[in-house]
């Protein structure tokens, strides 16, 4: 009779040197380095993640391709700040550029200018 490590009770020489879920163990063995490996993939990702320097969050995945895929660069705009603050940048610059709304004239009876005749 034979133990050995790592299972319960005793084995014959045959069944010991037989590895009879030799495949299972290797399927799990495997599973786990995947898992593993995903993990630090995705830990690698999320350190590699740009920061947006004026507000300091994390770019979205949508906002980080977009500055980095060469056909939607050209139109990312600032590739240093994050979706968020980028709407707010274009909201400013498109405030910027509307023209200014006419203002009402609180005193409509009151006559401006420094030539007309008063009433």
């Amino acid at each position: 009779m034979w133990r050995r490590l790592g299972r319960t009770g005793e084995q014959t020489l045959n069944d010991a040197l037989d590895n009879p879920d030799g495949h299972a163990l290797y399927r799990a063995q495997e599973a786990r380095a995947d898992a593993e490996d995903q993990q630090r993939r995705a830990a690698q990702r999320e350190a590699e993640r740009p920061v947006c320097k004026r507000c300091g969050r994390k770019f979205t995945d949508e906002r980080w391709e977009e500055i980095t895929v060469h056909r939607t660069a050209v139109r990312a705009g600032d590739k240093s700040v994050c979706g968020p603050c980028r709407a707010d940048n274009v909201a400013r610059e498109e405030a910027a550029a509307a023209p200014p709304e006419p203002r009402d004239d609180p005193e409509p009876d009151r006559v401006r200018g420094w030539f007309r005749r008063r009433t």
